[in-house]
């Protein structure tokens, strides 16, 4: 949940009326989750400790302890990864290059068609770089945040959650299990992605 929360730290959203009203609502909610993370990962440790006091080798409880640790760890390093931005001074610099760099360019375009006698070549050397300027700064939008954006160039946590982490689970269900009943997938239910507003979508599993 707290991966596929949209991106709230462009300028707007700190400049816009609506956008500070947007970048405040993600970011309780980024918060309550964070939050309950810590939750639950405290609810752990106790599990632990009454274990112990009912007979837990000293041994066990410390292994467990130590996986607490690495499960806290990749958290950690995932929300880091989550909330990462580029600065905003560079995010600008390269904003405004790519809008006002192409016409400084005009007049040797301007050259290349006389050279040339071919006017429509010189346009399409113009658009084409342009629109690879543009290209470049879209791409570092979107390496700030791996969890959103086209399936080709982000981490899909549904598909990682559904056809992965949910089918490892069952397998090690079966295999410790092998005499209980079947595990139903009902309930589970992915939203469809939206982009509209503060919408956030959720993992809903009942």
């Amino acid at each position: 949940r707290l991966l596929t929360l949209p991106n709230a730290n462009r300028a707007r959203h700190h400049v816009l009326p609506y956008g500070r009203k947007q970048h405040e609502d993600v970011a309780t909610v980024s918060r309550k989750l964070h939050r309950s993370i810590l939750e639950d990962m405290a609810i752990i440790t106790e599990k632990c400790e009454v274990l112990k006091l009912q007979g837990l080798p000293p041994n066990e409880a410390t292994r467990i302890r130590q996986w607490e640790r690495f499960l806290s760890q990749e958290m950690e390093h995932m929300i880091v990864i989550k909330k990462y931005r580029t600065p905003q001074a560079l995010r600008s610099f390269a904003r405004l290059f790519t809008v006002f760099l192409p016409p400084f360019y005009a007049p040797y375009y301007g050259q290349l068609a006389n050279d040339l006698h071919s006017l429509g070549l010189a346009i399409t050397f113009s658009i084409i770089t342009s629109v690879a300027l543009t290209a470049l700064f879209e791409s570092m939008s979107q390496l700030e945040d791996p969890f959103l954006g086209s399936r080709l160039d982000c981490i899909d946590v549904e598909l990682e959650l559904r056809d992965e982490f949910l089918v490892k689970l069952l397998d090690i269900r079966d295999h410790r299990y092998p005499d209980a009943d079947p595990f139903e997938l009902t309930g589970i239910q992915f939203p469809i992605k939206t982009t509209t507003g503060p919408e956030i979508r959720f993992l809903q599993a009942y």
